[in-house]
């Protein structure tokens, strides 16, 4: 198939590393791929290294419809089969592309807003949760595939080693939905049951998010818990961060799946997790590979954190069983072969319409 892989945005994060996983596991499969992206997007380099066969900088704006029959011309030539767009905002122009190259249209969906997606000839979510919902609003059942996030990394198993003392770990945007002020007050409650550790938050402080930010520092000294927990910037090496922490916690009060809890679990980190909708499908049948907690539950999360880094040997166990769930599930050959079958009986029945 020869498919134009869509990713506007010019940040870096989940849905930029799944952008990345699709041009990766398509061309696993021998797809011809033209990736779309914006001219200042920061991928550029990485992408470039997955070797697609074009590549096409945009200056992409959302309103600019003269922008689609540039793209027509652009894309003419490549005579795509399939438009797969990772960005809602995109969806709008790439649509009226596909109308024009007479071809087909998907939406990735990495949350659960119909808006815009409804518009596509067919839906892959991330999650069954979000299939569900676009269901009962009304989308053909048909014509929606899902597609779980990817960790294209290979990593072979390593036991985890503590610290003394424990480290426990974190990291994200400062977006109030991912629940670092719900961390630090957990860690409060740990240090205030005698139990002794080390704590680091990883994240770049992006404007938008910057009260937020401000917030936790604010909470971490009113707590005097300037000894125990570093904010330590954005994380640029992913193994130095996960080599330095025992423990990965993701605190999330919304999270519609979490590509991050992959790349902890394949580094054989033991997992404290909350049961946003997200990690409640990840591990809803594999409960014995993480520590979880309610959303919100602080106490709870306190109390599976102090079972992490004082019951060590459990830990391991723990560390192991995620380790396993995700090679099995999410390795980059697994979730390739059903993108790839996705495709094949999408258009198969598209074609039969």
């Amino acid at each position: 198939m020869r498919i134009v892989n869509v990713m506007i945005s010019k940040s870096l994060g989940g849905i930029e590393q799944a952008f990345l996983d699709y041009t990766q596991a398509l061309k696993l499969h021998r797809h011809e791929v033209c990736a779309v992206v914006s001219r200042k997007c920061q991928i550029l380099d990485t992408l470039q290294n997955l070797h697609p066969e074009r590549i096409e900088q945009i200056p992409f704006v959302h309103y600019n419809y003269l922008l689609a029959f540039y793209l027509y011309w652009r894309l003419k030539d490549f005579a795509p089969d399939v438009i797969i767009v990772h960005n809602k905002k995109a969806i709008n122009i790439f649509k009226m592309v596909a109308k024009l190259l007479k071809c087909k249209i998907v939406a990735v969906s990495h949350n659960p807003k119909f808006k815009h997606v409804n518009k596509c000839d067919g839906i892959f979510t991330i999650t069954d949760y979000q299939r569900n919902i676009f269901i009962k609003k009304g989308y053909p059942a048909q014509n929606i595939y899902t597609i779980p996030n990817l960790i294209s990394q290979k990593r072979a198993y390593e036991q985890p080693q503590f610290h003394r003392p424990p480290v426990i770990g974190t990291m994200g945007r400062f977006d109030p939905m991912k629940g670092f002020p719900d961390f630090v007050m957990a860690l409060v409650k740990l240090k205030q049951q005698g139990v002794v550790f080390k704590a680091i938050i990883g994240g770049g402080v992006q404007s938008a998010y910057r009260s937020e930010y401000e917030k936790i520092c604010r909470m971490i000294e009113q707590n005097n818990m300037q000894k125990e927990i570093s904010l330590i910037g954005w994380v640029n090496d992913k193994t130095e961060f996960f080599n330095s922490i025992d423990v990965f916690v993701l605190p999330s009060r919304f999270e519609p799946f979490g590509i991050v809890l992959l790349e902890a679990m394949l580094y054989g980190k033991p997992v404290v997790s909350s049961l946003a909708e997200g990690p409640t499908e990840i591990f809803a049948k594999h409960n014995e590979a993480a520590y979880l907690f309610a959303v919100e539950d602080i106490d709870g999360m306190a109390k599976q954190m102090k079972e992490a880094v004082t019951n060590q040997q459990q830990a391991a166990q723990k560390s192991y069983n995620g380790y396993q769930l995700c090679v099995q599930n999410y390795s980059l050959e697994v979730v390739a072969d059903k993108l790839n079958n996705a495709l094949k009986n999408f258009l198969s029945d598209k074609k039969g319409n």
